[in-house]
């Protein structure tokens, strides 16, 4: 049966997020937070991260994470800049599933983020590491970044894969083909 959903924002709302974002850079959400420390990317990949995309491309990025990990989203923002650079964690998801609907592009852990820019036809790029396959194939806008050593069928909820098996750099590169 057909998967692919959209998320319906209506245009008043969309017009107030297009008003809080940076119009001539590419808007990021960096999906930074998750439902558990075992499906986390980590602070010092995301920050490796950003400040290779923002050597190649002018962006803007907006931190993803729900409030109660709104020290990892301090922690990305103090150390990459925050001129360029904004924590969601304070915003309600009904101010936050606007922002991404009108964003260029998720990256990110499995979470709420990716599942919404997903269904709002941004495309997601979705680290996988202790998730299982069916949250990441239900549509067209999901790209997965796998560990290089392991296939799709090998990650499941008790998978415990090392953050460090998804390079910086292989991220940046899927990132840099979408942003295109």
């Amino acid at each position: 049966c057909p998967t692919e959903t959209k998320i319906f924002i209506s245009e008043k709302n969309k017009q107030i997020a297009k008003n809080s974002i940076a119009i001539n850079k590419k808007n990021i959400i960096i999906g930074a937070g998750s439902s558990g420390t075992s499906t986390r990317w980590g602070e010092a990949n995301f920050i490796g991260l950003i400040k290779k995309l923002s050597l190649k491309k002018d962006c803007f990025f907006y931190i993803l994470c729900g409030p109660k990990e709104s020290g990892i989203a301090e922690k990305i923002v103090n150390e990459v800049n925050s001129n360029f650079c904004l924590s969601l964690s304070n915003k309600s998801i009904a101010e936050v599933v606007p922002i991404i609907s009108v964003c260029d592009i998720y990256i990110g852990n499995d979470s709420f983020g990716h599942h919404v820019s997903s269904q709002c036809s941004i495309p997601s790029l979705i680290i996988m590491l202790d998730t299982p396959k069916a949250y990441s194939d239900y549509s067209e806008n999901q790209f997965r970044i796998l560990p290089p050593t392991i296939s799709i069928d090998q990650i499941t909820h008790d998978s415990r894969i090392s953050p460090n098996e998804i390079k910086v750099d292989l991220v940046l590169e899927k990132a840099l083909k979408l942003l295109n």
